[in-house]
């Protein structure tokens, strides 16, 4: 097990070497500017940027009682006391520090935010770690270091992105993704395919000249911060630098594959390719270990594996037209909902689209994943979801009955790859990660990338 004191030189550990990114961000990756992923190979153990705040208005970075501050603009960096307040404007950033000093950053200036000054070769000795270093945004403390980003151009606000050792990275993702009471083997599995995607996204974003790798939301993978769940520690820890890629030889067999997982499958998968658009910058989705093939499933225990939920025809018809207007999907001009038949099925017989019919008898053509979105959209009006009212899956059969919908589905989450309670189920029955990888993304490699 992981004593706190390992966690402390752990963790200070890899900020210290986040820390060394005063330079320009550091990534050994070598890639082209094609739309699949391609080989990559580190020297060391790279960073990632997390986007942990979107569309802020303010925000309060606290934590140590003084911190290095360094606009993008200039070479030279400031300590100011803190706590330090960030607030966007029309006319860029407004920063005010603990002494109430304000300072003023124009349109276009990112500002990293360190825990403290350190040399050079400070900031990569895991001995210079001091307690207090980590910094809290907004109440979650974040490892590695800050760049307050600030869109001017979107009203004013401004995103926070937490640049960290992608080591650091894989427990906070594991420990906010499974249970702590799961077994280990589970935990080992689902650090690999957190890894695999993140490096996936850190070469895409990359690539693409984006200024942050991924989000810390479900729009990714979710994020919590710091782990100090030992578990997750520890399996980050044991498959350390191991990805999936997309092959097993030849070029393939470096390239980061991206690895999808959901939490139940239901014991119906799906494919990439009939979830996710495969076109220009998504051909990646076709890559064959991400599409289905018949295996066992063993996530009988979820509570969702088999679920029900009751709507109205009324606001379920709401939710379809609202989605369809936000998506450009024929959908938005539908009349009342009347009837829902799937219109094909893949190997394991999950659906892979439906023809929704109205009470004018026009039919519509929606793919398995859209209907889900659509069903769950926040229409005007209509009240929020809950877990008794939320579709959980586009795996499912709606049966109308006098202005009342009962759907009937399998599973939780979109069924492409990874299945959480399934490697929870393999991990009981004493599967190892590799093993079960198998069985998730056929025909995939392992390679320890760094």
């Amino acid at each position: 097990m992981i004593r706190a004191a390992m966690q402390t030189t752990r963790r200070s550990s890899l900020i210290l070497i986040a820390l060394a990114a005063l330079l320009p961000l550091s990534g050994c990756s070598s890639f082209d500017s094609g739309p699949k992923s391609r080989p990559i190979s580190f020297r060391e153990e790279p960073d990632i940027r997390v986007r942990v705040k979107k569309d802020a208005l303010l925000t309060k970075i606290d934590g140590p009682s003084r911190m290095v501050v360094r606009p993008s603009t200039v070479i030279r960096a400031e300590a100011v006391k803190g706590p330090l307040t960030f607030r966007g404007t029309v006319n860029g950033m407004v920063m005010t520090d603990g002494t109430g000093r304000q300072r003023e950053f124009a349109p276009g200036t990112d500002v990293e935010i360190l825990p403290r000054e350190m040399s050079s070769a400070e900031r990569l000795s895991s001995d210079a770690y001091k307690p207090g270093d980590a910094m809290v945004v907004d109440g979650e403390t974040q490892p590695g270091y800050l760049v307050i980003h600030p869109r001017s151009s979107d009203g004013g606000v401004i995103d926070v992105i937490a640049v960290m050792p992608i080591e650091t990275y894989v427990p906070g993702v594991i420990s906010r993704e499974l249970f702590a009471s799961w077994p280990r083997q589970a935990f080992e599995c689902q650090a690999v395919a957190a890894r695999s995607y993140a490096l996936h996204e850190r070469e895409r974003s990359r690539r693409e000249h984006e200024f942050f790798d991924v989000e810390s939301t479900t729009k990714d993978q979710v994020f919590g911060g710091l782990s100090s769940l030992p578990v997750a520690n520890e399996a980050a820890h044991a498959t350390r630098g191991m990805i999936i890629t997309e092959g097993t030889s030849g070029a393939l067999a470096k390239a980061p594959l991206r690895t999808y997982y959901s939490s139940t499958c239901g014991g119906e998968q799906a494919s990439a390719k009939d979830v996710f658009p495969t076109t220009g910058r998504f051909l990646f989705n076709t890559a064959k270990p991400l599409q289905v093939q018949k295996r066992d499933h063993f996530c009988q225990a979820s509570t969702r594996y088999r679920w029900e939920v009751r709507r109205n025809d009324t606001e379920l018809t709401q939710r379809l037209r609202a989605w369809g207007h936000h998506m450009g999907h024929p959908v938005k001009g539908m009349g009342r909902l009347v009837a829902c038949d799937d219109l094909d099925r893949n190997v394991t017989g999950r659906p892979i689209r439906y023809t929704l019919t109205d009470d004018q008898r026009r039919t519509y053509r929606i793919t398995a994943e859209e209907l889900r979105n659509a069903c769950n959209f926040a229409a005007p009006g209509q009240p929020e979801l809950t877990r008794d009212t939320r579709v959980n899956s586009g795996n499912l059969e709606m049966t109308f009955t006098a202005g009342d919908v009962r759907i009937s589905g399998k599973g939780f989450g979109h069924g492409v790859g990874m299945c959480q309670y399934c490697a929870k189920g393999m991990a009981e029955k004493g599967w190892d990660w590799p093993s079960m990888m198998k069985l998730f993304y056929p025909g995939a490699g392992v390679t320890k990338a760094y």
